[in-house]
């Protein structure tokens, strides 16, 4: 998976892939780009969180140590902007966190930092390593996080009842009161920040060390476990970041799945290209980007065939072109067709993708149809669930994080309500 790269249509949106995501795209709007261009440079504020669960990816060097370097320097080394008000030195200033019941405040020096990242110096830095409260973390985290800051958060993410839960077993009350927190916590910031925006990635590393189960029982193992990245900041911040330092340089086994959120705050340009498709068509001379008339079928082979090939701009997106060329992802108000989505290799071309609208009924249907971009609950969540969280030898047990979905699930209550935008054509 490694290999497999991260491709990322520009903007943020709530989203997710089932597999590894591939390699960003570039922006051919230039009005955008020289936005982002002139956002002043962000302060970096990276989140690792200590607990007691984390001492496992941290024994000796690591997948998971290895892609934190690297990530950190690709971060500390890139061209994020420039301060308005103070010159800039050749590298970004990152403050470095730990980060469990409170915030723990490092030097500012990457390689010393990942150096101190062992069992024995995690816990030297104090704070309450016997629990993780997700909900709190994330609270403290998003306080932080001016429209200027992009926060980096790391951490294995399971979430720890506790010992309390145990006679009573109704953790999963818990996770439920979680879940809900983390709704509250982000609706809230994006009411202070609309263009407040997540980024969420999953990849894997060798774990050797005591894994805690939901009641907090210990067990020794030594096998690869998944940890997680997340990015959150504006909307525009985060944009600039994904197409300055690439995804797919993050060593290690790489990013394995991504999950993005945000509110989209403008639509997304389109048009019918009139040179592509199958059959004939007049384009309206009042509105020719989205309205057509005199629509005939090709009859060749005795096959009533029609396809409308739709050229979209989704470079203001930051949509990985697993989610963008997914047809389950999209709505269509007229069933007599079918859609599907390519990316589009006319490099001269002001769009970025192409929309098939493809006829499956021998007699054209006419009037307006309705093409909308879903928002979308990851289907990943679910997989990477541990459902019990009790047996982390149990089938499948050790690739899953517990209460994952509850997690994710927060985070998409919170942006749930708005979809990504629609494009809407008319054959007359």
């Amino acid at each position: 998976m490694k290999n497999l790269l991260i491709s990322i249509a520009s903007g943020l949106v709530m989203v997710s892939c089932g597999g590894p995501p591939a390699v960003p795209g570039t922006s051919t709007n230039t009005a955008e780009s020289k936005i982002i261009e002139n956002l002043p440079t962000p302060t970096i504020k990276v989140y690792v969180e200590n607990s007691g669960s984390m001492d496992g990816y941290v024994k000796g060097a690591t997948d998971f140590e290895n892609a934190v370097y690297s990530y950190l320097s690709d971060i500390q080394l890139a061209k994020l902007g420039i301060h308005s008000d103070t010159v800039v030195s050749s590298k970004n200033i990152l403050e470095l966190n730990y980060i469990n019941s409170q915030i723990l405040q490092q030097q500012s020096d990457v390689q010393a930092f990942i150096k101190a990242l062992e069992p024995y110096s995690f816990k030297q830095k104090g704070g309450n390593r016997g629990a993780s409260d997700m909900a709190d973390i994330l609270d403290k985290i998003i306080e932080q996080t001016t429209n200027n800051d992009i926060s980096v958060f790391i951490s294995d993410c399971i979430f720890s009842p506790g010992k309390q839960y145990k006679q009573k077993d109704n953790a999963d009350e818990y996770l439920v009161a979680q879940q809900i927190a983390i709704k509250n916590h982000f609706a809230e910031k994006m009411n202070q920040n609309p263009n407040f925006a997540i980024i969420a990635m999953r990849l894997v590393s060798q774990f050797n060390g005591l894994y805690y189960n939901k009641f907090d029982d210990k067990i020794n193992i030594n096998d690869n476990r998944p940890f997680y990245i997340w990015l959150m900041g504006d909307t525009k911040q985060l944009k600039r970041l994904i197409d300055t330092v690439d995804l797919s340089e993050i060593k290690g086994t790489g990013v394995q799945n991504i999950y993005m959120a945000f509110h989209p705050n403008e639509a997304f340009p389109y048009g019918i290209l009139p040179q592509r498709g199958i059959g004939k068509f007049n384009p309206d001379k009042s509105d020719p980007k989205t309205t057509i008339t005199n629509a005939k079928v090709d009859n060749k082979d005795g096959n009533n065939r029609f396809q409308l090939a739709i050229g979209v701009d989704y470079s203001h997106m930051l949509l990985p072109d697993e989610y963008l060329m997914n047809p389950n992802n999209y709505t269509i108000s007229n069933k007599a067709y079918t859609i599907e989505i390519v990316k589009n290799l006319n490099r001269n071309s002001f769009y970025t993708h192409i929309i098939k609208l493809n006829l499956i009924q021998p007699i054209i249907s006419k009037g307006p149809i309705k093409i909308s971009l879903q928002n979308v609950l990851p289907s990943w969540v679910s997989t990477y669930t541990d459902e019990v969280g009790f047996d982390i030898n149990a089938d499948g047990a050790m690739e899953k994080t517990y209460g994952l979905k509850y997690l994710i699930g927060g985070i998409y209550d919170a942006y749930k309500h708005h979809d990504y935008g629609s494009i809407t054509i008319n054959i007359k």
